[in-house]
């Protein structure tokens, strides 16, 4: 990437940075303090979502992660750049971040699976078995990260190790990973397998819900049927933009890394990383005004 358009990608990051900040601690805020009984649960999995993605925008924001095809490189940008010294502190701050990413889909999928096990059996199921949901689901993240973690260590290669040719002329703050190969395959196999199972299961999940609520229309209170559709339908509007503007640009990111030296790879890696990043503004500011106990607060405030 040369340097205009690398100072171009560097001034969007920190304008995304000025969108996340301004929106997503003041959502969370919200989230914690203003939540109505009806809808404790649910909030619970919303702000996981949050939570990820402000961390993941949050480093982002402290190091930009800059793309370098045609080689399977990236360089570190940003404030953090001082502090990090080798290439293997600059790759485990990119895993940091990749691990935000894998663990924000796993909160949409536990989201949704949750609605669903909620609506069909809620009567049914005891408080502890809800812990016990709760439970799954922090050992979900926690195994997630390790396994990114482990995946990414082992796919990466040692800058003086890597094919010169296509390396940038420059190699200061570079860090970066095997251009082919077993381990280049698991890894981005890996991704996609996540990106679009995520997409699957959420669509399956969500269908399912909306099945169950049908369902049982005639078995609970016209009130209840009430905010039980406006919660299902705001999920489904939220959830429907994360995937268009975090998912899709996500699945276009991982197959251009996967074959860098097609042509525009580094610009189209870098575009979908910055709409990709914009997501998460968009997914509070929907959080915000489509629930209406939320949408209270804030206008109330303004």
């Amino acid at each position: 990437m040369d340097d205009e358009l690398s100072y171009f990608y560097n001034r969007i990051l920190d304008f995304t940075a000025l969108g996340s900040i301004t929106t997503k601690p003041l959502c969370m805020y919200i989230i914690i303090t203003k939540t109505p009984k009806y809808m404790r649960t649910v909030s619970y999995f919303i702000f996981n979502e949050l939570f990820w993605n402000f961390v993941g925008n949050l480093l982002f924001t402290l190091g930009h992660v800059v793309p370098m095809m045609p080689a399977l490189c990236y360089r570190m940008d940003g404030l953090i750049s001082y502090a990090l010294k080798s290439e293997v502190q600059r790759s485990m701050y990119f895993i940091a971040i990749v691990i935000t990413v894998v663990n924000c889909c796993l909160g949409f999928v536990t989201t949704f699976i949750y609605r669903f096990v909620t609506l069909a059996f809620g009567n049914t199921i005891s408080r502890f078995y809800k812990y016990c949901g709760y439970v799954n689901c922090v050992a979900g993240h926690f195994i997630l990260a390790v396994a990114v973690a482990f995946l990414f260590k082992l796919w990466m290669i040692p800058v003086n190790e890597y094919p010169i040719a296509d390396l940038p002329e420059k190699t200061e703050n570079l860090f970066c990973y095997r251009p082919e190969g077993l381990k280049m395959a698991i890894v981005m196999y890996s991704l996609l397998t996540c990106f679009g199972g995520t997409v699957l299961i959420v669509t399956l999940f969500a269908g399912l819900s909306i099945r169950e609520l049908w369902i049982k229309r005639h078995h609970l209170e016209k009130k209840t049927i009430s905010m039980q559709k406006e919660v299902q339908n705001n999920l489904l509007i939220i959830t429907g933009a994360a995937i268009l503007v975090g998912g899709l640009p996500l699945l276009v990111h991982t197959t251009y890394v996967t074959h860098s030296k097609w042509p525009f790879a580094r610009e189209i890696v870098s575009a979908s990383v910055l709409i990709s990043l914009n997501y998460g503004t968009i997914y509070a500011i929907l959080v915000l005004f489509l629930f209406k106990s939320y949408r209270k607060v804030v206008l109330g405030r303004f």
